[in-house]
C-alpha cells in the first residue's frame, strides 16, 4: 500500500487561516485574490480528506485508518463547511467583484451551493458521510468463499469469464450469497440514508431530495423531465440492440436460455468458448505496458503516466481493500491518485484506460486552472476523459504498438467494448429510474420490499435478456449497488458521458491527430466553461435526444460489423 505522506489538517490549524480570510479587507478590486486565498487553503483541507479516504479504502479492516476518516467527516470537515459558508457568503455581497473569466462560473456556482446551504444539514452530511464509510466497511469485508477459496469482487469477475458453465454457475451462487448475507445489513443502512436525505430536502425547504441534488450537482443544461425522457429513449432505442448482441451471445454458446452466469455485463464470459484473455501477470506489467500505450498515442501522456508511478497509484487487487477503482487528487502537489483491484483480466486493462483518462483530466486541470473550484470538470463532462480514452486506446493495444493483444485477441477486446458500451447505457437506464422513482414517486413511507419489486420491474424494462427464473430474490437486489449509497443520482452521467466520448471516436476515425487534439485542449478548461461548451471544445455536441441515441446505436452497429 502506497500513499503520499500527508498532514493531516485539523481544525485547530486551520481555524485561525479562516479567521484570517473573514476579516481581511475585501472589495470588488480584491475579490480574485481573495478567491486565489480561499482556494490555496481548500487544496491542503482537500489533500488532508484525500489521504484519509485512501488509507480507509486501501485497507477497510484499519480501525485506527476509519476513526480518523470519521473524526475528519464528523468535527473537522462540519466546522469547514460553516466556514466555508460564511466566506462564500461574504464573496457573494460584492455587487461587481472584478474577476477574470475562469471566475464567472465559480461565483454562479457559489450562488447555487448558497441556495443548497443550511446549517442545520452540516451535522446531517457528516452523519451520512459515516453512513457511506459503513457502507464501504461492509462491501469491502465481503468475500465471496468458493471452494475454499475468499474471492474479491474483481476476482469473481475473472471467474465468470470462463468458459466452463458449471464454474461461473459456482462461483455466481457464491457472490449472490456473500451479497445475500450482507443484505439485510445494507437494506437497514440504505433506510437510514434515505431518512437522512429526505430531512435535508425538508430542512432546505426543497420539494425532494432529487431537487436537492439538482442544485447541490449545478445541473443547469437539463432538467429531471429530461431524465426520464432518457429512459425512454434508452427502452426503445439501446434496449432493441442489447437485445440484438445477448440473442447472438445466447446462440454462441448453445443454450436454451441466459441465465445470470452465461452473461454479466461487467465481465461477459467469451460466447465462443475461449479462455478469458490474460493480458498481463502482475502489476508492475500492467504499469509498464500501459505507459508504452500512452506513450504511443501521446508522448505527453505517457510522460505524465510515468509521475503517476512514483506513489500515486495503488493498482493490485487484495482482502480488504475497497472493490470499486475510482481516480482521487492532491490538488497542492497537482497530482492525481488511481486506486483498482487488478487480476490480470481484460477488464483491468479497459478500466485502467478509464480510470487514467480522469488522472490526465485531473493532471491538466489543476495546472492550467488556479482556482479549485475549477479542478476535474462538471459532472456531466466528468467521465468524457476517461471513456473517450477506452475507445481511443483501443488500435494502441496491438502488441505490433506496445500493447497486450495480437490480432485475434484485439478483435475479441473491440468487440466486447463496444457490446458493452450498448449494455452499459441499459444499465445506466435502471440506476436512474429507479432513483428518480425513490426520490419523486415512490410512497413516503417507502419500504425495502417495495424498493425490491420495483428494481425487478425495472431490470424486465431494461435488461430483460436475461432469466432470472429461480433467483427472484438475488434480482430483487439489483439495486445494492455503490453508488446508490455512496453517489446518489450519479450514474447518468456515466451516459451522457458516452454520447460524447462516442462522437469524439468517430472523429478520431476521420482524423485522429485533430481528434486528440481537442480531447486534450478540452481537458485544460476543468471546470471554467458551461457543459456544452465542453462538450464542444471536444469536438462533441451536449445533446442526449432520442435521434442522438438513433444516430450513435448505428454508428456502434456498423463498427461491430466491421470486426
Amino acid at each position: 500500500m502506497t500513499i503520499p505522506e500527508t498532514p493531516i489538517k485539523e481544525w485547530e490549524e486551520l481555524e485561525p487561516r479562516y479567521q484570517g480570510l473573514t476579516s481581511r479587507p475585501l472589495s470588488d478590486q480584491t475579490a480574485y485574490q481573495f478567491l486565489l486565498d480561499w482556494s490555496e487553503l481548500l487544496k491542503e483541507i482537500e489533500e488532508t480528506s484525500t489521504f484519509l479516504n485512501l488509507r480507509s479504502d486501501l485497507n477497510t479492516a484499519d480501525e485506527s485508518a476509519r476513526a480518523q476518516l470519521s473524526h475528519f467527516n464528523q468535527v473537522t470537515n462540519p466546522k469547514v463547511t460553516i466556514a466555508d459558508a460564511s466566506l462564500r457568503k461574504r464573496f457573494l455581497s460584492l455587487l461587481s467583484p472584478e474577476l477574470k473569466t475562469d471566475a464567472l462560473l465559480i461565483r454562479r456556482r457559489m450562488q447555487t451551493d448558497e441556495e443548497a446551504y443550511c446549517e442545520a444539514n452540516v451535522a446531517l452530511e457528516a452523519d451520512h458521510s459515516d453512513l457511506v464509510n459503513e457502507f464501504s466497511r461492509l462491501t469491502g469485508n465481503n468475500l465471496a468463499e468458493y471452494k475454499g477459496e475468499k474471492l474479491t469482487i474483481p476476482q469473481i469477475q475473472e471467474k465468470l469469464r470462463d468458459p466452463d458453465r458449471s464454474v461461473r454457475e459456482g462461483v455466481w451462487r457464491a457472490w449472490q450469497q456473500a451479497k445475500l448475507n450482507i443484505a439485510p445489513a445494507l437494506d437497514e443502512l440504505f433506510l437510514k440514508m434515505l431518512g437522512l436525505r429526505k430531512r435535508m430536502a425538508a430542512n432546505l425547504g426543497v420539494g425532494s431530495y432529487r431537487d436537492l441534488i439538482w442544485l447541490k450537482y449545478h445541473r443547469y443544461d437539463y432538467r429531471p423531465k429530461d431524465c426520464l425522457d432518457l429512459h425512454a429513449s434508452i427502452a426503445e432505442e439501446v434496449v432493441p440492440l442489447a437485445t440484438e448482441l445477448l440473442e447472438r451471445h445466447r446462440q454462441k454458446l448453445g443454450i436454451s436460455s441466459l441465465k445470470p452466469w452465461d452473461f454479466y455485463w461487467r465481465a461477459p464470459v467469451d460466447p465462443e468458448g475461449r479462455e478469458p484473455l490474460h493480458p498481463f501477470d502482475t502489476v508492475d506489467q500492467l504499469e509498464a505496458t500501459t505507459e508504452s500505450i500512452f506513450s504511443a498515442i501521446d508522448p505527453q501522456l505517457g510522460k505524465e503516466f510515468g509521475e503517476f508511478r512514483k506513489g500515486f497509484m495503488d493498482l493490485g487487487s487484495r482482502a480488504n481493500k475497497m472493490p470499486h477503482a475510482y481516480c482521487a487528487s492532491f490538488p497542492k502537489r497537482r497530482m492525481p491518485f488511481v486506486l483498482q483491484n487488478v487480476v490480470g483480466s481484460e477488464d483491468d486493462v479497459k478500466v485502467t484506460l478509464h480510470e487514467f483518462g480522469h488522472a490526465f483530466h485531473g493532471y491538466a486541470s489543476m495546472r492550467a486552472q488556479p482556482l479549485v473550484w475549477n479542478h476535474f470538470s462538471a459532472t456531466e463532462f466528468v467521465e468524457v476523459p476517461s471513456q473517450a480514452m477506452e475507445v481511443l486506446a483501443l488500435p494502441y493495444l496491438h502488441k505490433d504498438r506496445g500493447g497486450f493483444y495480437d490480432r485475434d485477441q484485439l478483435s475479441r477486446v473491440y468487440g466486447t467494448q463496444l457490446a458493452g458500451i450498448v449494455h452499459l447505457l441499459t444499465w445506466i437506464g435502471f440506476m436512474d429510474s429507479i432513483q428518480h422513482w425513490i426520490y419523486s414517486s415512490a410512497p413516503a413511507d417507502l419500504t425495502i420490499e417495495q424498493i425490491d419489486h420495483r428494481a425487478a420491474e425495472l431490470i424486465a424494462r431494461f435488461m430483460p435478456q436475461t432469466d432470472w427464473t429461480g433467483f427472484e430474490t438475488e434480482l430483487s437486489k439489483a439495486w445494492h449497488y455503490h453508488h446508490i449509497f455512496s453517489a446518489p443520482f450519479y450514474y447518468i452521467e456515466y451516459g451522457l458521458s458516452w454520447l460524447g466520448a462516442l462522437q469524439i471516436w468517430e472523429s478520431s476515425l476521420k482524423d485522429p491527430v485533430g481528434a486528440l487534439t481537442k480531447y486534450r485542449a478540452a481537458l485544460t478548461l476543468g471546470n471554467s466553461v458551461s457543459v456544452p461548451d465542453l462538450f464542444a471544445a471536444a469536438g462533441a455536441e451536449f445533446a442526449f435526444d432520442r435521434l442522438t441515441l438513433r444516430r450513435l446505436m448505428q454508428f456502434l452497429r456498423d463498427q461491430l460489423e466491421k470486426i
